[in-house]
């Protein structure tokens, strides 16, 4: 589990959006920017799923930690 951007992963800087014929610039620029935000968004949704399965596992642990010690008289 790491929040690091996998490898051939392009910086959102170098992201660019499909030429499309016939925009005008106002509309490609407009057009390009929606890409990168929906690019932002994907990924932190993509960190925010590592993040919840990392805790979810820290319950895990700390449930078992916890009958452990019941186990022992504590």
């Amino acid at each position: 589990m790491s929040l690091e951007a996998p490898r051939g992963r392009k910086r959102i800087e170098e992201v660019r959006c499909p030429a499309v014929k016939g925009l005008s610039d106002d509309i490609y620029h407009i057009l390009h920017h929606s890409f990168v935000h929906i690019l932002k968004m994907r990924r932190s949704i993509e960190s925010a799923d590592v993040l919840i399965e990392a805790s979810m596992e820290a319950i895990l642990q700390s449930r078992e930690v916890l009958k452990r010690v019941q186990d022992d008289g504590f």
